[in-house]
C-alpha cells in the first residue's frame, strides 16, 4: 500500500494547488501588431517587440504589463494623436467648480523598455491614470508637443531615454503634469522649446539628465485651470544644461504660456514651492542660467500663491549665460542669475557664478 510521508504531502500539496494558481507569466512576440500582442497579454506578461517599423498607435488598457524592444523596433505613429497610450481615463469636471478632474487610477504597474517612437501629434507616449510606471531606454524623436508624458499619475521613473523634438516639437520633451511621486534621471533632450517641464506637480526628481538645445532646458511651473493649483517640493540637481539656445518658435504675444520663456534659458521657477536646485552644471545659455520669478498666472486662478516660496539654490556651476539675450523678449534680465526678490524663503549659497540681476540680488537672500 503506498504511504505518503510528510515531505510527500507537502509536494502533493503544493501540486495540487497550483491547479488553482494564477497563469505564469509569458513572454509574447509580436508578430505583425502591437496592439494585438497587448490584446492577448494577462497581467505579468511581456510583450517583445522584434526590430522593424510599426505604423500604428496602441493602446494598454490593463495593468502589470511590460513592452520591451531595442531602438530598432519603431513605432511610426503618422495620423496618432499619441504613439502608445497607456491608461484609458480621461479629465472629468467638478461639478461645483467646473473645473477638471483627474481620471481615478486604472492601471497598477506598466514598464516600457527601448523601442523608438516618432511622429505621433501630440504625443509620443501618453500615460494617465497609471501607478508605478517606469520608462526607460528609449527614443523619442520629432513627436508634435511631448515625447513622454505621464498625466494624473503616481510613483514613476523615466530613465535613460533619448529625445529630440527635431525642433518640429511645439511644448517638452518630457512632461511631468499633474503627477506625484516622477522621477526624470539620466535622460538626454534636445531640440523643443522645453526640455523638462514639471507642472502642477508634486514631489519630483529631475535628477542627471543633460539637456542642450532647447529654447529652455528645465521648468517648474504652476500653470491655471488644473486639477491641482500647485507644484511643490521638486529637487534639480546634478543636470548638465548647456546651449539651451533654439529660438522660441512662438512669438511673444502669442496666446501660450511658452511665448513668454525667453530663448537661451536654462532652469527656470515660475511660482514653484520648494525647489532645490542643487550641484548641475549651467553654461552657455543666452539669456539666463537660472531664473526664479513669481507666477504671473496667480490672477488667472484664486488657488494659486504666486511666490515661489522655501526655494534653495546651492552648490551649482552657473557661468557664461546671459551674454546674447533674447531681442525678441527684451524686457528680460540678462544674467547667469535672475531673482526678482518676490519671497523672502528663497535662499542662495555656495554657486559659482559670474552675474547676477539685479545686481548683488543673491547676497540679499543667503541660506542659513
Amino acid at each position: 500500500m503506498f504511504r505518503c510521508t510528510l515531505s510527500c504531502s507537502l509536494a502533493l500539496a503544493a501540486v495540487l494547488a497550483l491547479g488553482s494558481a494564477p497563469a505564469l507569466a509569458r513572454p509574447i512576440l509580436v508578430n505583425g501588431s502591437i496592439q494585438a500582442a497587448i490584446d492577448a497579454a494577462q497581467p505579468g506578461d511581456t510583450i517583445v517587440v522584434p526590430r522593424g517599423t510599426y505604423a500604428e498607435c496602441p493602446v494598454v488598457g490593463k495593468s502589470g504589463l511590460t513592452i520591451v524592444g531595442t531602438r530598432d523596433a519603431v513605432i511610426d505613429a503618422t495620423g496618432c494623436e499619441n504613439g502608445l497610450t497607456v491608461g484609458t481615463g480621461s479629465f472629468g469636471t467638478d461639478p461645483d467648480t467646473g473645473l477638471p478632474t483627474c481620471p481615478p487610477i486604472s492601471i497598477e504597474g506598466f514598464t516600457l523598455r527601448g523601442l523608438t517612437i516618432e511622429n505621433a501629434d501630440p504625443n509620443g507616449i501618453f500615460l494617465i491614470g497609471v501607478n508605478h510606471f517606469h520608462v526607460t531606454g528609449g527614443h523619442y524623436v520629432a513627436n508634435g508637443e511631448y515625447g513622454i508624458f505621464p498625466r494624473c499619475s503616481t510613483n514613476g521613473l523615466i530613465d535613460w531615454n533619448r529625445v529630440d523634438g527635431a525642433k518640429v516639437a511645439e511644448d517638452a520633451g518630457i512632461y511631468v503634469g499633474i503627477d506625484q511621486h516622477v522621477d526624470v534621471e539620466f535622460n538626454s533632450v534636445t531640440g523643443s522649446p522645453i526640455g523638462i517641464e514639471v507642472e502642477n506637480s508634486l514631489d519630483t526628481r529631475v535628477r542627471w539628465n543633460r539637456a542642450t538645445g532647447n529654447t529652455s532646458a528645465v521648468l517648474a511651473v504652476v500653470l491655471p485651470g488644473l486639477p491641482t493649483a500647485a507644484t511643490d517640493n521638486v529637487l534639480i540637481e546634478g543636470n548638465t544644461i548647456i546651449a539651451n539656445n533654439l529660438t522660441n518658435p512662438f512669438p511673444p504675444d502669442a496666446p501660450d504660456d511658452i511665448a513668454l520663456i525667453p530663448t537661451g534659458t536654462g532652469i527656470l521657477n515660475v511660482g514653484a514651492d520648494h525647489v532645490v536646485i542643487r550641484r548641475n552644471v549651467i553654461y552657455g545659455n543666452d539669456t539666463v542660467g537660472v531664473a526664479i520669478v513669481a507666477d504671473p498666472f496667480a490672477p488667472l486662478d484664486p488657488r494659486i500663491d504666486p511666490l515661489p516660496d522655501g526655494g534653495v539654490v546651492r552648490g551649482n556651476l552657473i557661468v557664461h549665460n546671459g551674454t546674447n539675450p533674447d531681442p525678441e523678449r527684451p524686457g528680460t534680465p540678462a544674467a547667469d542669475i535672475v531673482y526678482d526678490g518676490s519671497s523672502s524663503t528663497q535662499c542662495f549659497a555656495n554657486n559659482l557664478f559670474g552675474t547676477d540681476a539685479p545686481a548683488g540680488i543673491t547676497a540679499l537672500f543667503p541660506c542659513p
